[in-house]
């Protein structure tokens, strides 16, 4: 994803549309954002994502505007653009006076491609701990050295370790792993940024009787596991073939069952403004 750019012929800003050609969000500033995708011109897990903007700003100076108005203002952008698929970002931002700067545009995006579902993908070793993993704010110099680490080592996405060498998640994804026992596995919630698909998939497994353990994963204990897979807004869910040199099962039954599961999932919870 180019984070630099936008797409279509309008974004909105605090309730009004805007001429979209030239404008370039300003990603160094103290934004708080949100990621909802678009299928079918219905909009994905929407009050999930609003609830966890709510969330992230809760301890910060800015004020949430409310369901209603990001909402209002989802549905101008909608009427001032022709996509029915795509990414939307929401941001919140400090401005002058009280009242948050509220930005709302389509972005750049990446869906995987069926190939990439049956194949899978893969996945590189990226030494980075977020400061604040519950909070989904943005930090324009990581987001920018691991989007080229990404593309320098030609893979789909970033594993990120701490300094114990435990992998906590992707740099925009969840991970989930698959033991012998078929046992899931994924690292604790208060380590990771609490992903929606992440927590769908773990409502489905849970649902289904499957054992689930809430715990970081070594690097030296992947060759122990047998499938993996990755879960996020554009992915959803999307197996893994490799990280670094330890290859996994990209067919695993949990795996596929979670994956078509949550695809139902999905399409419940479209919703048309």
């Amino acid at each position: 994803m180019i984070t630099g750019k936008i797409l279509g012929n309008r974004y909105v800003i605090n309730d009004k549309s805007a001429d979209a050609s030239g404008f370039v969000p300003d990603m160094s500033a103290d934004i708080y954002y949100e990621v909802v995708r678009l299928i079918d011109g219905k909009l994905l897990f929407l009050q999930d994502h609003l609830e966890r903007l709510a969330q992230s700003i809760s301890g910060s100076e800015i004020e949430y505007p409310g369901n209603a108005r990001i909402i209002q203002n989802l549905r101008l952008l909608l009427r001032e653009n022709s996509f029915l698929m795509g990414n939307i970002r929401i941001c919140l931002q400090r401005s002058n006076g009280d009242e948050a700067r509220l930005l709302c545009y389509f972005i750049p995006y990446f869906y995987p491609d069926p190939l990439m579902y049956q194949q899978g993908v893969k996945l590189v070793i990226y030494p980075y701990i977020r400061p604040n993993p519950g909070i989904k704010k943005w930090d324009d110099q990581f987001r920018t050295s691991v989007s080229k680490y990404i593309l320098d080592h030609s893979v789909y996405e970033a594993a990120l370790i701490n300094d114990q060498k435990q992998i906590t998640e992707g740099s925009r994804s969840n991970i989930f792993y698959i033991d012998r026992n078929g046992s899931l596995i994924t690292s604790p919630e208060n380590k990771v940024l609490p992903g929606i698909t992440r927590k769908y998939v773990i409502e489905l497994a849970k649902k289904n009787g499957v054992e689930l353990l809430e715990k970081t994963v070594a690097i030296d204990e992947l060759d122990r596991l047998v499938s993996v897979f990755i879960t996020g807004t554009s992915p959803m869910v999307l197996p893994v073939r490799q990280i670094n040199d330890t290859c996994f099962d990209v067919s695993h039954s949990l795996l596929q069952m979670l994956k078509t599961h949550f695809e139902q999932v999905a399409h419940k919870n479209l919703l048309l403004l």
